[in-house]
This record gives C-alpha cells, structure tokens and sequence, in this order.
C-alpha cells in the first residue's frame, strides 16, 4: 500500500494544469519558456481577460507568417501522457495547437488546427523540418467558436481528438523518451489558449 501511495503522489506531482487565472493580465505567464520555429521574429504571449476568464493569448506577427511561435511548459513530462487544451484562432493564419515530446525548438510533435483550411493534421518536426504523419481536413468547425484539442502519447501509440471525439491515431518512434510539452501558434496567427492540461498516461504496455 505505502508503494501505492507513493507512486500516486509521484503522478500527481507530475500533473500540470494552467487556467492562467492566477497570472497578471498584460505579463507572460509565470512556468513557461518561450520560442519559434521557422521564422525570425520572436513570439509575444501575453495573458488577457474576457470578463473574469483569464486566457493565453499569442499576437499575430505578420513577419512571422508560417512560422511557429511556441509556449512551453518549463516542466517536464514522461514519456506516456495526455495534454489538453482549450483554443481560440481568432485572427490571422488561424492556425495553432500542441505541442510535446517537446526537445528544443527544432525537435518536437505537433497537432495542428487550421481553422482556414478546416483541417487538423499531426507532424513531427526533425531538426527544424516538418513531416506530416497523418491528417482529418472538412471539418466545417465554427472559425469563431472555442475547440478542444487533446492528445495522448503511449509508447510509439499517438491519438488526437477533437471536441472530444478521435480524429486520427498514428504509430511513430521518432521521439521515444518524454520532453516538455506546450502550445504553438502559427507566427502569424491571433491564438487564444486555457484550461492547458498535462498529466501521465497509464502505460498500457504493463497490461500486455
């Protein structure tokens, strides 16, 4: 039983849950690191209010166009996880989402919703280059609504979900150990981001 107890309190201690509620309105927030991918310019995150909801916000840089501006949890994750999050593309490229098994800011995934091109594909990136590895396009999403995007990591087993529903489900080893894991934003997109969730995943290998 103390074994249990243990490795109950080393999960939860691993659980990470940002509402952004308790961070300043027109500062970063506090606990993550910021970076870009394929652009020049850096990201500017900042946290805004609607009414008495806090939220994570990424401004559109139209000289970042096609890049990737990314906030990341200073945190660490283990290799078997799910992360969550609640978005908004409100502007822009429209196109944001998450990230994890996150190395540096040429090596990590990406779920990617681009609410222009109603489409939700999944990538690695490799040394600063991108790889599609599967996607769902017609999604015919409401561009001004809020979405929920999760994903789950187990072993090589990577499953996305979209308003709670399974969009796609993809085998790939390019990324074996665990990382940091975050949000991403198109450089040249307006993005909104809460209720970022990350936390272990059982590791259904032990069940085999």
């Amino acid at each position: 039983m103390a074994a249990t107890a243990l490795a109950i309190a080393a999960a939860s201690a691993q659980v990470a849950v940002r509402t952004f509620d308790d961070d300043s309105i027109g500062a970063p927030p506090q606990g993550f690191a910021f970076a870009v991918a394929r652009q020049q310019t850096p990201g500017r995150w900042l946290v805004r209010a609607e009414g008495s909801n806090h939220y994570l916000t990424h401004l559109a840089d139209p000289a970042g166009a096609g890049g990737f501006a990314l906030a990341v949890l200073e945190t660490p994750h283990p290799a078997q996880m799910r992360a969550s999050v609640r978005l908004k593309l409100t502007g822009g490229e429209r196109v944001g989402g998450l990230v994890w098994r996150y190395q540096d800011a040429e090596n990590f995934y990406v779920a990617a919703l681009d609410l222009r091109a109603q489409e939700l594909a999944l990538y690695r990136v490799v040394r600063g280059n991108r790889i599609r590895l599967d996607e769902e396009d017609e999604l015919e999403l409401d561009d001004s609504a809020w979405h929920s995007l999760r994903v789950v990591q187990d072993d090589d087993d990577i499953r996305v979900s979209l308003g709670g529903i399974g969009v796609m489900r993809v085998r790939d080893r390019t990324f074996t150990e665990g990382g940091r894991a975050g949000v991403w934003s198109g450089g040249g997109a307006t993005a909104w981001f809460d209720d970022f969730r990350v936390e272990p995943e059982e590791d259904r290998r032990r069940n085999r």
